[in-house]
Parts: structure tokens; C-alpha cells; sequence
């Protein structure tokens, strides 16, 4: 039985991901009405993969990548339902999770669930696996204070500040939400202004307080892979910097302070940003990267990033009919 809801995801390269996530929605109880998938790259032999459990709309784009912020609000807005629930691509979910969505969500409210990390071949497991094991060895909880001390960039760790942490929950919120989709377009969707990695879920999550919604967590899990990366994510130095700062503009603090200071620590940037704005000193050298590429050394680098200083640089076919709904 299908729910009056519509799913989005999107997806660049990580299809085999995709391909458990549609086989995961089919086995919800019950299901989304549909799935709206946005391809961030060209077309691939999944680009018009369809189920017999509920309608997959494809969005392709009209360039030769598609920003994740852009992907996002083009899903979002695509959608025909008025509930709407954004998943990543690599979430496990729970076969209950829409029952459990719906019943929750209402007007001027956005709702996510926990969030449970783990390596990535658990995550290959069907959830009725997963949880049976979180319940005999106890798996960590984002959401509740207790995940591993290692940094992930693309789903952040709890390990922070309730408002201005190294990476705030609302990097974790944006793994699995429900919203109204009068409530997404009240928000103007996610910040396309934001480049690269970093702090865009922060600011739209950021924004929802702003415009007076409520966030409420649902008891239900979610499982997503764990990804251990630098506390400090130096790969990402100049899109975070950026990003910050336009953070800063819009809000008037700077979110993740966290990185911020171990950037400052490390001596990439000024220890004195929060009074006197953020000052690139310097760029870290990557380890993985070409000897040839490593021997760039420039002096007053100048690039497209505004405001932000250099002083050296290293280089289907409908089933049966919708549930009724009181959410």
C-alpha cells in the first residue's frame, strides 16, 4: 500500500547505493507513492530504472554535474506530493519509517531521525539484521551522543557544541527529514550559494529556526556507513572557508567553530577570525597528491573566493490506492 508521499534522493556515481535504496522503499509498509531520483551526472543504465511498487520520476541534468544544493531543491520542488521526506542515497532505512513520518510531521515542522553510523559492509545488511545487531552489541547514535571520536564529511559527527560545534546535528538531520512542501518552499530550499563541501545543511537547517519551524527527532533509526576522515577536514579547507563566511553574512556567527579552530591551530588560517574575519595563511599540502602538483609555491594567491586573504600557497505501474492521512 503506498502512502501520500513523495521520496527524493539523489545520486552521482554511487548507483549500486541507489539500486538498495529503491529495493528498501519496495519493502516499506508501506511504501512512497514515488520516488523522485535527481542525477548529478549524465545518464547511466539505471536512469530509467522503474519499480511495480511505486512511480520513479527521474530528473536528469542539463550540465555535466549538478551541485548537490541545486540536485536537492530540483528533487524537492519536482515532487507532487505535499509531504515530502529527503533521503541520502546510502541510508538504511526502516521498513516503518513513512508510518512513522507521517504520523509526526505537521505544519511549520521538519522531522528526522536518529541516526546510527557504521562501517560499510554492515551497512550491506538488510535492516532487520542491522537492528537485530545494534541490540545485542549496541551500535552508536549520532543523535545521541555517542558516536566515535573519528570526523566524517559527508554525514559529521555529534561530537560538538549544541549550536556552534565542530559539525552541528543538522549535518545529521539532512540524512533522513520529512517536510511539508509549502514549509520547503517557504525556506527557498537549500542555499545554492554555498560551494562545495560544507555547512549548506547547517544553514538550511538554521533557516528553519529562523522562519519559527519546530525540529523533532522520531525513535526510529536510521543506518548510514561511516565514513572516517580528518577531524580537521583539510581537503575541504578552501570550499569550508568560503563557505563560513557566507554562513557569517547570512547569520551573524560562524557555525562548526571546531574546525574552524583546528584550522587555526594547524596554522591554516588566523586564530583571531572571529573578531577580524577569516585570513587564509596558508594551504596544507595533501599527502596523496603528485610530487609535481605538491611544488607550486605562490606568494598573495588570489582567487574567486570573496573576502578571503592568501599569504602562501602549497599546492511502474500504480498498486493500490493511497493511505489516507491525518499527518
Amino acid at each position: 500500500m503506498r502512502s501520500p508521499i513523495s521520496a527524493v534522493t539523489i545520486v552521482k556515481s554511487r548507483t549500486e547505493k541507489l539500486c538498495s535504496l529503491i529495493s528498501q522503499l519496495e519493502q516499506c509498509s508501506p511504501t512512497p507513492d514515488e520516488l523522485v531520483i535527481v542525477w548529478m551526472a549524465p545518464p547511466s543504465d539505471l536512469s530509467l530504472v522503474r519499480s511495480e511498487k511505486f512511480d520513479i520520476i527521474h530528473k536528469f541534468t542539463t550540465q555535466e554535474t549538478l551541485p548537490i544544493a541545486k540536485a536537492r531543491n530540483k528533487g524537492m520542488l519536482a515532487a507532487k506530493h505535499a509531504n515530502l521526506v529527503y533521503l541520502n542515497v546510502d541510508a538504511v532505512i526502516a521498513p516503518s519509517l513513512f508510518k512513522d513520518g507521517l504520523l509526526a510531521l505537521r505544519d511549520s515542522a521538519v522531522v528526522f531521525t536518529s541516526v546510527v553510523f557504521l562501517p560499510s559492509e554492515q551497512c550491506n545488511k538488510p535492516y532487520l539484521h542491522i537492528s537485530r545487531d545494534e541490540k545485542q552489541i549496541g551500535y552508536l547514535a549520532s543523535n545521541d551522543d555517542t558516536l566515535p571520536q573519528d570526523d566524517n564529511n559527508e554525514i559529521p559527527s555529534r561530537d560538538q557544541e549544541i549550536n556552534h560545534g565542530k559539525f552541528s546535528d543538522d549535518s545529521i538531520c539532512s540524512t533522513v527529514f520529512f517536510i511539508r512542501k509549502a514549509d520547503f518552499q517557504k525556506t527557498g530550499g537549500f542555499d545554492e550559494g554555498y560551494a562545495g563541501f560544507g555547512l549548506n545543511d547547517e544553514d538550511f537547517f538554521t533557516n528553519c529556526r529562523a522562519l519559527g519551524f519546530s525540529l523533532e527527532q522520531l525513535p526510529t533509526r536510521t543506518f548510514a556507513p561511516h565514513r572516517p576522515n580528518y577531524q580537521c577536514p583539510v581537503n575541504h579547507l578552501l570550499d569550508f572557508v568560503h563557505n563560513a563566511q557566507r554562513f557569517h553574512s547570512k547569520w551573524g556567527f560562524y557555525p562548526c567553530m571546531n574546525v574552524l579552530n583546528a584550522y587555526a591551530k594547524e596554522g591554516f588560517i588566523n586564530a583571531d577570525y572571529n573578531q577580524h574575519g577569516i585570513k587564509i595563511k596558508q594551504l596544507p599540502q595533501h599527502k596523496n597528491e603528485d610530487k609535481a602538483d605538491a611544488a607550486a609555491d605562490q606568494a598573495s594567491v588570489k582567487t574567486a573566493y570573496d573576502n578571503v586573504e592568501f599569504t602562501s600557497f602549497h599546492s511502474p505501474e500504480k498498486g493500490t490506492d493511497l493511505l489516507s492521512s491525518t499527518a
